[in-house]
């Protein structure tokens, strides 16, 4: 079956994601800090969720490109997603940020691209690893572009949210009385 295909490539893709990284990655999150959020695409998409639930969490978190979106300054979080890392709008986001004095914290595929290197921080969610992929490889059915990986990061981040959710003692009405009731 194809789905549990697609669930295989997941898993492929959050291997590197260690505890420690995972762990160094909550903590940008506990400093009450303004938080902006970058992506592209069905990385965006997958931002937008992440800032959903950054809100819900209590934080003040922008989506970039949204009319709402104050300057960022010295001191702010700019979370930039992209599966290849050299997505151009991403990395001028970022840093422009950088130029700004903004932390720049980063979710990508590439463990060598710009977006790492420009990131004081990167999660790599290298679900385009070929090795890891040729053992995972069907011939009857294709993946579409950039799945694993939007999937991957989304579970991710999701896993950030709980565990945030965990050490701050947030329960779920908390977060349902943020979320939005017009």
């Amino acid at each position: 079956m194809i789905a549990k295909h697609l669930v295989k490539q997941v898993k492929c893709g959050l291997q590197n994601a260690n505890d420690e990284d995972f762990q160094t990655f909550v903590k940008y999150f506990l400093q009450n800090r303004r938080i902006f959020i970058s992506g592209a695409g069905r990385s965006g998409l997958v931002g937008k969720f992440f800032a959903m639930r950054l809100m819900h969490l209590g934080n003040r978190v922008f989506v970039l490109g949204e009319t709402n979106t104050p300057s960022i300054q010295k001191g702010d979080i700019l979370v930039c997603i992209s599966a290849s890392g050299t997505t151009s709008s991403v990395l001028n986001a970022a840093k422009t940020a950088k130029g700004h004095g903004a932390t720049i914290v980063g979710v990508t595929a590439n463990p060598t691209g710009p977006l790492k290197e420009t990131a004081e921080f990167a999660v790599i969610m290298d679900s385009r690893n070929k090795k890891k992929r040729k053992k995972l490889k069907r011939k009857d059915r294709k993946i579409p572009l950039g799945t694993s990986f939007e999937l991957s990061s989304l579970m991710y981040l999701e896993a950030v949210v709980s565990e945030i959710m965990h050490i701050c003692n947030i329960g779920e009405q908390t977060m349902k009385e943020r979320h939005v009731n017009i």
